[in-house]
């Protein structure tokens, strides 16, 4: 039977509705992936400016012995200018003020998150926060994004393991509506949505696929597409940028396990995966969390009309696929 849920973290609503029938082995995706690409190292000077990397201490600037790298976005949409905004009754405009930067997490094109060394994905996940806490306390930043986009379904430009890194003089519609969500709750509970979601999930467990001392993954709620997944920090933090470096391999781990569930569950589909935080300051009312939203359905006319959702795969039953995945694999 098809039911509304309300999405604690937002205004909106998704309706669940199993009878259509969706199960993992409808979906499916393409695993071959080119041995080199754009990105692959000997192709330095086709991007902009090195703004960091890992790589053998002695090594150069520019030079193709790099393990990660940091550039800047070719042509970018966005570039560090004065944010001039101009007014014409209704209409306003603004200069296309901001950051983007592109971070080449492996120098192998074949490589995938989940199948990175834990070692390696750890100076990943450290490039992040360092460029998003960098970014985040530049003048007038008032949002900064990462992103991931695996598979030209899900939006990749390049064939190779990377992510994008936003920075931007505009608050974000979505996480601002999670704010004031947020806000809306506090006031009411006294207590932070996030953090009472993730002490139910842990409780019900029925919606939990793992979890570990700092980190726990769930579908939540009201997943707005088929086994959407969450990652949260199990203690309050608003903001990625202070996450510390001794939780580092926790979080490693579970993206690892999260990541090859869903390989295992839906064959390897093309997926986005969006980290949603504030730039750096502490909030007790808003909690930092990665979307990890594998891309198997497309929205139709009633979804755009109405505004709603519509999910085929209950959570639960897209969190039972996944623990039994990770069970399997002996996580």
């Amino acid at each position: 039977m098809s039911q509304l849920r309300k999405d604690p973290f937002g205004p909106g609503w998704v309706i669940i509705s199993p009878e259509r029938g969706i199960e993992p082995s409808d979906f499916g995706s393409v695993r071959s992936k080119a041995k080199t690409s754009p990105l692959s190292p000997g192709n330095e000077k086709l991007f902009g400016q090195e703004r960091q990397a890992l790589r053998p201490q002695h090594s150069s600037v520019g030079s193709p012995d790099w393990q990660i790298r940091v550039v800047d976005m070719p042509q970018a949409l966005l570039s560090p200018k004065d944010f001039l905004v101009s007014e014409e009754g209704p209409f306003i405009a603004a200069s296309s003020s901001g950051y983007q930067e592109l971070i080449i997490e492996h120098p192998d094109a074949r490589m995938t998150l989940e199948n990175m060394p834990k070692e390696h994905l750890r100076q990943v996940i450290k490039i992040y926060r360092d460029r998003l806490a960098f970014l985040g306390s530049r003048p007038g930043i008032e949002h900064v994004q990462l992103s991931r986009n695996a598979g030209q379904v899900a939006g990749a430009h390049y064939d190779h393991p990377h992510a994008n890194l936003l920075a931007l003089p505009v608050k974000n519609r979505w996480l601002e509506e999670e704010l004031e969500t947020a806000n809306d709750y506090y006031e009411k509970s006294h207590s932070c949505v996030f953090c009472d979601v993730i002490r139910a999930e842990l409780k019900r467990k029925e919606r939990l696929i793992s979890h570990n001392k700092h980190f726990l993954a769930i579908t939540p709620y009201a997943s707005k597409t088929p086994f959407e997944t969450w990652i949260f920090p199990a203690q309050h933090s608003s903001s990625f940028a202070t996450l510390a470096t001794n939780v580092i391999d926790d979080l490693a781990d579970l993206m690892k396990a999260v990541l090859h569930s869903i390989n295992s569950v839906l064959d390897y589909p093309p997926y986005n995966m969006v980290l949603h935080t504030l730039p750096n300051e502490a909030n007790d009312r808003y909690h930092w969390h990665i979307e990890l939203l594998p891309r198997l359905t497309r929205q139709a006319g009633f979804d755009w009309s109405t505004g709603f959702y519509v999910n085929p795969t209950p959570p639960e039953d897209a969190a039972r696929f996944l623990k039994e995945a990770l069970m399997m694999q002996g996580v």
